[in-house]
């Protein structure tokens, strides 16, 4: 039988005022000794016979902000899937990521572990909504981190938007997606 695989990455540089998941802000010295525990969680949880039966076909490292680890620490989780978990040949591999922490460099780094598809938290393209948002991204960064994983090889992309931003008229909105729309991602998710 076939499962998903979600690892949480609690760990912002900012919380952001709509995030309603856990989230650690500023606390990225403890990322190591977190990495650690999940190491030791895959490995026990390895061990069940449930989780024995089940092939992962895909692996989505959701947060928080999973684009705050190196590429390094990001390895360091995927071999542990891998060498405790049965794995799929190809699987599908997601991390989501904030605009203002990747360069071209680390997406081509997280590329090259088998990061197959990104989900970026772009949210707004709008300055006084990113500002609103609490983002550390600019619209521009936003854009460039786009372009940037195209360049790294992605094929598959995701943008997210929020839109009923406070405040906000539906022709920011229509801003906001039709920017989206013309980067040409494969996935835009919507969300109020």
């Amino acid at each position: 039988m076939t499962a998903g695989l979600y690892i949480h990455i609690p760990f912002c540089e900012k919380r952001c005022g709509y995030c309603d998941f856990y989230t650690l802000a500023h606390r990225q010295s403890t990322i190591p000794e977190y990495i650690q525990a999940l190491k030791k969680e895959i490995r026990m949880y390895a061990r069940y016979p449930e989780i024995q039966a089940l092939e992962f076909d895909t692996i989505y490292f959701g947060g928080g902000t999973p684009s705050l680890l190196t590429v390094k620490q990001i390895r360091e989780i995927l071999d542990s899937a891998y060498t405790y978990l049965k794995i799929s040949c190809h699987p599908e591999i997601t991390l989501e990521v904030n605009p203002g922490t990747v360069d071209r460099t680390k997406l081509r780094g997280y590329r090259t572990l088998g990061v197959n598809r990104l989900s970026l938290g772009i949210q707004s393209f709008q300055p006084q909504e990113l500002q609103f948002l609490d983002r550390i991204h600019s619209a521009e960064e936003a854009i460039d981190c786009f372009y940037n994983a195209r360049a790294a090889d992605f094929t598959n992309l995701g943008i997210d938007l929020i839109f009923a931003i406070p405040g906000q008229k539906l022709q920011t909105w229509e801003k906001n997606l039709n920017q989206a729309i013309s980067l040409e991602p494969e996935h835009i998710s919507a969300y109020n």
